[in-house]
């Protein structure tokens, strides 16, 4: 295995990005898109408080979010192409609902379930330290919410992992990909985590552009991610 420096890999990632921007582009808008037009019917009638509206609503965010990472999926693949030199197309986003989707669907549910874990002490330590008065505990409260930030944005690379594995290897389970994501990673966690905080200075500037800016910031993100997972595999050796 061909261990890439982090530039080495974004280099790559831009190169296989040449050309090929517009197809993901309008596959990234679809993606977004589709989530919106299926929930505008639950956000009828939705008001600020917690009634059974918003329970319907957030129930029908949950579904749809788990069945539109579909879409993700087949953006993802459609990276991996790319970093294997090869063709790809605008219908290659559906590609995850033709091929054995409950195993992507699973993994969604796995992954809603695993950023549960931290957010729910993340959050009630939060509101506890607010409600304290104190100015300690605010400062306290952003340093909870960053290192909360930090760890979900960790396990989101880290299913990002899962989906290409799975990609590639379409007869494994859903335990047995997180298993050997898991040893893929053993040792490369370090460059993993690298590879995130050196895309946070480009995510803000996504943020600042009212989300613009991120149709072509996440493909270059996901690109260079693919080419990690490539290089834990040996699969740049062979392109």
């Amino acid at each position: 295995m061909t261990n890439y420096s982090r530039s080495e890999l974004k280099r790559l990632a831009r190169e296989a990005l040449l050309g090929n921007y517009t197809v993901l582009i309008l596959a990234l808008l679809t993606a977004s898109a589709v989530p919106t037009m299926l929930l505008t019917p639950f956000s009828i009638g939705l008001t600020a408080e917690f009634n059974f509206a918003m329970v319907t609503y957030l129930l029908a965010a949950i579904l749809v979010k788990v069945l539109c990472g579909l879409f993700s999926v087949g953006v993802e693949r459609m990276q991996l192409l790319l970093a294997q030199e090869q063709q790809i197309s605008y219908m290659d986003l559906f590609w995850a609902v033709r091929n054995k989707p409950d195993r992507f669907l699973m993994a969604a549910l796995l992954l809603a379930a695993v950023l549960c874990i931290p957010a729910v002490p993340a959050a009630a330590g939060v509101v506890w330290l607010v409600n304290t008065g104190e100015t300690a505990g605010y400062w306290i409260s952003a340093a909870v919410l960053l290192l909360f930030f930090l760890l979900e944005l960790y396990i989101l690379y880290f299913f990002d992992l899962v989906y290409l594995y799975f990609i590639e290897q379409e007869e494994i389970t859903v335990i047995q990909g997180v298993r050997a994501v898991i040893a893929l990673l053993r040792g490369n966690e370090k460059r993993l985590f690298a590879l995130q905080l050196g895309f946070l200075g480009w995510q803000m500037l996504g943020v600042l552009s009212f989300g613009i800016g991120m149709l072509w910031i996440q493909p270059y993100i996901t690109q260079t991610t693919v080419n990690f997972y490539l290089d834990l595999t040996g699969g740049l050796e062979r392109v």
